[in-house]
């Protein structure tokens, strides 16, 4: 279904969707619209939002193939490989069942054509790139394409909100635009779903770009860097996480789980051993429309939180710490003064400086 809608003057939008089937269309009002449409999203220009930054990085050629290739890696199945044969330099990535896979190489249209790419030309590529001459590759498709790092003039148009490739458009250097998409989708997809239960005011919303933008552009700004992909994850294991608590796991009689996993869809609070059973009086004796849950840790696992052992975070649905207290004490207002800071958005009225300029004059910041 393709959506191609109109603000409403009442608020919301209203939108035409079409079955690419059968071709009917039908008309639906919506509160809210996320626009999660790619890189040549149809929400975007029909809202009238520029995209800044460089279209044109680097240009490539992706070959759909289908080829036995699973049996001869065995157990050694990853998401990407990287061919560094001098004759068929590129990457190679598993694309679905039946051994289907996608081929990517670095191509010069000022000197070629795509279609200078012949079948037979193409085969002994793969050949060369996956060491295996015997075998014959049936070519699917192949596709020109470029690489870009351009970002949206803005995430928000009243109620409908650009996630992913819609928003910005990052190269695969560094492996990070698929996760920063799905890190826009669950930042917003939480907010909204408090908002549409009641749980939080409409104001919460505003803080989805402020919070996104940042982290979006020094993504952007990594992808645009040819050595992007070379950093060293430590100095950039910060920003990836932006501020969510740490992975550990923890032993359960049903086996092992992670933190990460004890955060629930309202609000958690994370207490250290020694206060559970207080910060559950506290917890239950806040009256607040977003529900709190309380995660009772082990002393290990807090102190890796930086919890201390009577002490508790107060964390959102994404893994971010909003407030956190060294014992129980007389908490309960505190704790209802950081919920209700958590729940306004109050921090959210201004976008922060971009980095654009940095992005389209292809320069990464020190």
């Amino acid at each position: 279904m393709r959506p191609d809608g109109h603000l409403t003057a009442a608020g919301g939008s209203q939108l035409t969707l079409r079955d690419a089937a059968s071709g009917r269309t039908s008309t639906v009002d919506a509160r809210y619209v996320v626009a999660a449409d790619g890189a040549r999203s149809a929400v975007r220009g029909a809202l009238g939002i520029g995209m800044a930054g460089d279209e044109h990085l680097r240009d490539g050629i992706m070959v759909q193939l289908r080829a036995p290739l699973w049996e001869m890696l065995g157990e050694h199945r990853y998401g990407i490989y990287g061919i560094t044969h001098p004759q068929a330099a590129g990457s190679l990535l598993p694309a679905g069942r039946d051994d289907r896979w996608l081929y990517g190489f670095d191509w010069d249209p000022s000197r070629e054509l795509l279609t200078d790419h012949t079948g037979d030309r193409l085969r002994d590529r793969i050949a060369s790139a996956t060491g295996v001459p015997g075998r014959s590759p049936r070519i699917e498709r192949v596709m020109g394409f470029s690489f870009a790092a351009q970002i949206a003039d803005r995430f928000r148009c009243d109620d409908v909100f650009l996630v992913g490739d819609a928003a910005h458009q990052i190269t695969p250097r560094g492996g990070t635009g698929m996760n920063t998409a799905i890190a826009d989708a669950f930042d917003i997809g939480w907010k909204l779903a408090w908002v549409v239960n009641g749980w939080a005011p409409p104001a919460l919303l505003a803080t989805y770009e402020p919070e996104r933008r940042p982290l979006v552009e020094h993504n952007l700004v990594r992808s645009a860097d040819p050595m992007g992909s070379r950093r060293h994850a430590i100095s950039e294991l910060s920003a990836d996480l932006a501020g969510r608590i740490a992975h550990r796991w923890i032993a359960t009689p049903a086996g092992p789980v992670s933190t990460l996993d004890l955060i629930s869809h309202g609000a958690t609070v994370l207490a250290g051993p020694q206060g559970a059973d207080r910060w559950e009086r506290v917890v239950a004796g806040v009256s607040d429309p977003v529900p709190v849950t309380v995660r009772r840790l082990d002393d290990v696992t807090a102190r890796a939180l930086s919890i201390a052992p009577g002490g508790a975070q107060l964390v959102r649905p994404d893994g971010f710490p909003v407030a956190a207290w060294s014992t129980p004490g007389d908490t309960s207002l505190p704790l209802r003064d950081a919920l209700a800071s958590m729940i306004a958005g109050r921090h959210a009225d201004a976008v922060p400086p971009s980095l654009v300029d940095a992005v389209a004059s292809r320069a990464v910041p020190s």
